[in-house]
């Protein structure tokens, strides 16, 4: 892939256990995702707290130049259901039990006083969904990536690309089910749509 100068290639994160959990699905399946030979060996990958105060200033961190030009995001999800690219960001959060983050602020309220009410996720999300279920993965759109972190993370990460970076780079949300014993086929899945869109911004 040719990458300009001045930009890194690709990122992607995940988050670590929270809600007294002793384990992220998305941690667990980032680890193996990037050990798969298909999985772009230029991109880099990191691992957050879940925690939505300590969100804006990472998101700021990421997008400092060079901002990667493919941001892939891995979230974990109810137990149910099948993988979803999350295609809107919603200005608006809702911690419910999340004691830590409400600790710090406002269990509820919005990110952006005077911004719209959502954004779209600015990511082949539909062009990724055909290639995975080319593949045989089962994947759907979603429109609802939830109040917490991975809204907050595709809310302003969305909206601080939008506002200042030329050429913007793609942000997409991946929610993976919290099914354990599915972590080996969501790695292949996160490892073939990491691969699909290095290719399609290359």
């Amino acid at each position: 892939m040719s990458l300009a100068s001045s930009q890194s290639s690709g990122l992607i994160t995940a988050y670590r256990p929270f809600l007294g959990r002793v384990e992220n699905q998305s941690e667990q399946v980032l680890h193996l995702a990037t050990s798969l030979p298909e999985f772009p060996e230029d991109w880099s990958s990191e691992v957050w707290p879940a925690v939505l105060p300590k969100l804006a200033s990472r998101v700021a961190e990421v997008l400092a130049p060079p901002a990667p030009r493919v941001w892939l995001a891995l979230g974990e999800a109810r137990v149910e259901g099948v993988p979803e690219l999350e295609t809107i960001a919603h200005n608006a959060f809702e911690l419910g039990e999340d004691a830590e983050s409400a600790a710090a602020g406002p269990a509820s309220g919005v990110f952006e006083l005077h911004g719209p009410p959502f954004v779209r996720a600015h990511w082949p999300a539909a062009g990724l969904a055909e290639s995975l279920a080319e593949a045989g993965f089962s994947v759907q759109l979603s429109q609802d990536a939830g109040r917490h972190c991975c809204n907050g993370l595709l809310w302003l990460a969305t909206r601080a690309a939008e506002l200042k970076l030329n050429p913007r780079p793609w942000i997409g949300f991946l929610h993976l089910p919290r099914q354990p014993e599915k972590r080996a086929e969501q790695a292949t899945l996160v490892a073939h749509a990491a691969a699909w869109l290095a290719q399609q911004h290359g």
